[in-house]
Parts: structure tokens; sequence; C-alpha cells
């Protein structure tokens, strides 16, 4: 069981921002379990012989949203929550979802938003190379922004996150920003 900090830790930003390499230290330094949002659309597009893609994902999410309210991705994430453990969960994308985390665990929550310098995500991204989800092209890389930025709202997201990290410097700074925060032994924004 979770002694110190929040019970759940709401990770929300654009792709390539770090939420990946955050959640990694969660689970490695507090010893949270980590889930990804977009497991619960993987499953299921899986589960419907669908290819994984990007678009994919994305067209999935827009109907279970249509189907189920706006929080849907985050009512079928809390399915998989087990009480007393720790949880990172990777890939909030709007401020429903956040609000249906809070509603379900209240004061356990805290929301980081995971900010980096547009041209380092770009770099981040061409190195990682998500086939079916990364791009090596920068007009194409900025359309993906916005489409993520205008179909999930996900800019009014990380404006209510409760704290916010800019990681553009060393995976050790990285790490201080992050466990300090979820122990509340830090000041906010940094």
């Amino acid at each position: 069981m979770v002694e110190l900090g929040k019970r759940l830790v709401l990770l929300v930003g654009l792709p390539g921002s770090g939420k990946d390499e955050v959640a990694r230290l969660i689970q490695e330094e507090l010893g949270y379990s980590t889930l990804r949002m977009s497991d619960v659309l993987k499953d299921e597009l899986q589960r419907r012989g669908m290819e994984i893609t990007r678009e994919n994902m994305r067209k999935l999410g827009l109907e279970l949203r249509r189907k189920l309210g706006p929080a849907a991705v985050a009512k079928l994430t809390i399915e998989r929550i087990v009480e007393g453990k720790g949880y990172v969960i990777n890939g909030v994308r709007n401020v429903e979802e956040i609000e249906e985390f809070r509603r379900r665990f209240g004061d356990e929550v805290i929301t980081l938003a995971i900010l980096a310098p547009k041209k380092i995500r770009f770099l981040r991204i061409m190195k990682r190379g998500r086939i079916g989800f990364d791009t090596t092209n920068f007009e194409r890389f900025e359309e993906e922004d916005l489409k993520e930025i205008t179909t999930f709202h996900l800019g009014d997201a990380i404006a209510m996150a409760d704290d916010f990290i800019v990681n553009s410097g060393s995976m050790e700074d990285l790490k201080w920003k992050v466990i300090s925060m979820i122990l509340g032994i830090c000041p906010q924004g940094v």
C-alpha cells in the first residue's frame, strides 16, 4: 500500500513530452504500477481485429466517448485498478477523465502535466519511431499535435493539472521533480 504521496498519479501531455519516462521513474522509485489509458483502446482494437495505429486509436476513443460519455476511457481504466495499490495513469486526454478519477478517488489523485519544447518532443518522437504513430516530418508532427489538442481538448486537461513539469533537462533532474511533487515536498511548477 502507498504510504506517502498520492495513490493515483495522472499524467497528461503531448506526444514526446516524456510521459512514459515519468511513469517509469514513478514505478521504479515508488513502486507504483503503470496503467496506460491507451492499453484499453489497444485491447479493444485487438479484440476487433483492427490494426493498432494512432488513427484507429483516435477513432475508437471518439466512438467510446460518443457511446459512454467523455470520460469513457477513464471509466474503463478505473475497472483495472486494484484497491490498496499506487498507480500511474498514463495518457489522460480530457478534463472529464481527470474529473472521473477525482470523483472516484478524491484527494488520492494528483494530475501532472508533462511539458517539453516542441523541437525536443519532435526529436524524441523521431528517435523512438513507433510504427503507426510517429512521424519524421515536422509539419506532420505539428498536424498531429493539433489533432490531439482539438480532438480531445488536451490543452484543457493540461491546464487543469495540479502541477507542471518541464521535461527538458537531465533524467536526474526529471526524477527529482517528479518524486518530490508526488511526495508533496516540492514547490509547484518546477
